[in-house]
This record gives structure tokens, sequence and C-alpha cells, in this order.
């Protein structure tokens, strides 16, 4: 605990990692069946050739979350701040890649599943037009950066080069927020040698145009996906006792939970006669991206049940020696279950890609 005039608890509730998980593959959880639907967009939007080219699946893996109570307003209202941020900075590479690696395959066995060709990535990747986009917006495998939620790692299949959408397109989600240093302040560059910004991903306009382009090239619905497996969440919450004198009180608790986030985990269709400049999305709230002619989102969160970290926490007061809010509170998530950890988010994943493939059979 703190001491005056400043105090500041840790929440007990914050040194334990509550998991709540799927495990299996059956779209059970524990708000029931992965609910997807179309963004702005229906099936009979897709050009109709049952052909598809997989240009792009990226897992994005949350490395940080934050709960924020920022200063009230008013003459008698709280001035004082209080942020819980919540990181997992450290996970194996290895187990990274293998999920990305499954939920490419899923994604192919889905596809397939329903009744697409998938046209064989060698003949994606040997198209220049495939060749341009990588050019304009690929990214680094295990590229650090960041979005609304806070820090993130974005890892693809080892044949397939990640990137993002088109800034435009992919809406308040893709403005990166950063807890763990992972987002420079100025610009909001990633650490990553050769990562994206704020200013790069909104200027890479021409994208759209080349996704549409490849798809005429292929003669092919050209096909992303983009998972988000989230961490759990971050509260902090700032009190004033009205005695002898004022004494303002801090609060912040975290709970570690693996899910998938609903919404910006999606597959996106660009059409060969699709909108060949980008799509609309609103800026002034947050909403779906839409970087296809076509989108099917996750609707509904997918949590697991199982326990899989651990985590501990720290807390300290803000002030002109330590910058930011008054009241901070850090906790730090490790796996303790990997194994579990990947099954249950490979899980997580397949029921999703079946949930939104679904939409799309003929």
């Amino acid at each position: 605990m703190l001491t005056n005039p400043l105090k500041s608890r840790l929440s007990a509730l914050a040194v334990l990692a509550i998991g709540l998980a799927l495990l299996s593959p059956s779209c059970a959880t524990a708000q029931g069946a992965p609910t997807a639907a179309f963004t702005d967009s229906a099936a009979a939007g897709l050009s109709g050739t049952r052909r598809v080219a997989i240009s792009s699946v990226v897992v994005s893996f949350q490395a940080s979350v934050a709960g924020e109570r920022l200063a009230g307003s008013g003459m008698f209202a709280d001035k004082s701040s209080a942020r819980a941020v919540l990181a997992l900075p450290d996970m194996d590479p290895a187990l990274q890649a293998r999920i990305a690696d499954e939920a490419y395959q899923q994604l192919k066995a889905q596809l397939t599943a329903a009744g697409y060709e998938v046209v064989p990535e060698a003949e994606v990747k040997a198209s220049a037009v495939f060749g341009e986009m990588i050019k304009l917006a690929g990214l680094p495998n295990y590229t650090r950066f960041g979005n609304s939620l806070g820090d993130a790692t974005l890892v693809s299949p080892a044949g397939l080069t990640p990137y993002l959408p088109y800034g435009l397109e992919g809406g308040l989600f893709e403005q990166p927020k950063s807890y763990i240093g992972w987002v420079s302040g100025m610009g909001g560059k990633s650490i990553t040698p050769g990562g994206p910004s704020t200013t790069t991903i909104a200027g890479i306009w021409k994208l759209p145009g080349l996704e549409v382009k490849l798809a005429k090239a292929l003669n092919a619905d050209v096909v992303k996906a983009f998972y988000v497996v989230n961490i759990g969440e971050a509260f902090a919450d700032r009190k004033r006792a009205l005695g002898a004198r004022i004494v303002t009180t801090g609060e912040g608790s975290a709970s570690a939970q693996l899910s998938l986030v609903p919404d910006q985990t999606r597959i996106a269709f660009r059409t060969p006669g699709g909108n060949p400049k980008w799509q609309k999305v609103a800026f002034t709230k947050p909403a779906p991206a839409k970087d296809g002619d076509v989108v099917v989102r996750l609707v509904t969160p997918m949590v697991s049940d199982g326990e899989f970290f651990s985590v501990t926490g720290t807390s300290r007061l803000g002030g002109i020696f330590a910058p930011g809010a008054d009241f901070q509170f850090n906790f730090t998530a490790s796996l303790t279950d990997a194994e579990g950890y990947g099954a249950a988010v490979d899980g997580m994943i397949a029921s999703a890609t079946a949930s939104m493939v679904g939409l799309v059979r003929p």
C-alpha cells in the first residue's frame, strides 16, 4: 500500500490468473457457439468463380491491454487518473509460428470443404502483382506493433509474408496504443526493423487496387484471414475520501483470460470485379474492419476455460519523476501451460474459421 496523501492498493484479483477457454474445436464457449456475420456485405457479392487465392493469414498475439480511469472534470471532481496494464511480453516464437501454420491449414481445409478450389500457394506467390503487394505493404514476420487494445505481435505462417490492411479499411483498431514500448510515441512506429507505422499503413492506399488486380490475374477471389488472440483484461479506478484532509486512493486489477477478439477476427474476400479503391470504415467510433468486398467476422467473443497463465503485479505513484497516470499498476503474465494454450488457440481458430466460412458456402 502506498502512503498518504495519495494511496494506492493492489487488488488481490490482479495477482491471480483467471482463465476461461475453449479446449475443443466443437464451437462451445463460455458464451455459447461462436457467431459470425457479414460486415456490410453479403455472399452474393462473391465472384462466383469458386476459386480462392489466399494472400495473407495473420495471427495477432496481443501482448498488452490496459484499463484506464482518466481525470474527471468540474470543480469538485476527482482530478487523479489511474491506469492498469496487463502484459504478456514474452512468448515462444516457435509456438506462435506453429499456431499461425495451423491457422493457415485450417483455413485451406475449411474453404476446400465448403466447395472452393484453393489456388496453390506457389502460384499466388509467383504472380508479379503479389510481388507488388508485398513490396508495398509486406512486413517482417514476428513484427512487434500495436492496435487500439495495446501492443501486439503479428505472426504469419512460414509461406506467407504478413501485411496489414490499408489504414482507412482497418478503422480505429489499426491506430496503435503501446503500454510496453513496442510502438514509438512519435509517428506510431513499430520497434521491429522494417515494421509498420501509423503513417505507412495510412499510405498504402494502392493495396486494395492491387488485391483486385491479383484477383483478376488469378481468376479467383483473394482471401485474407486475421485472428486476434487476446490475453485478458485490466481495470483501474480511483476514489476520494473527504475528512480532515482529502485522501485519494487508486485501485488496479487484471484477469488473464485467453480469447479471440470479435469484430477484428475476420476473413476478407477481394473479388475480381471489386472496388479497386477502398472500403469505407468509420473513424469516429470503433467499427469492424472491412478490407474486402465481402467480409465475414466473428461477432461474439470466444473465451477459453483453461488455466494457462500466472500473473504478478506491482504498483507505483506517478508524478514529476514517474510520468503517466497518478496511480500505475503493472501486471505481467507468463505462460504456465504452453501446450494447453496452443491447443486451445488452435481449437478456437478452427471453430471461428468454420463459423465464418459457413456463411459463404454455396
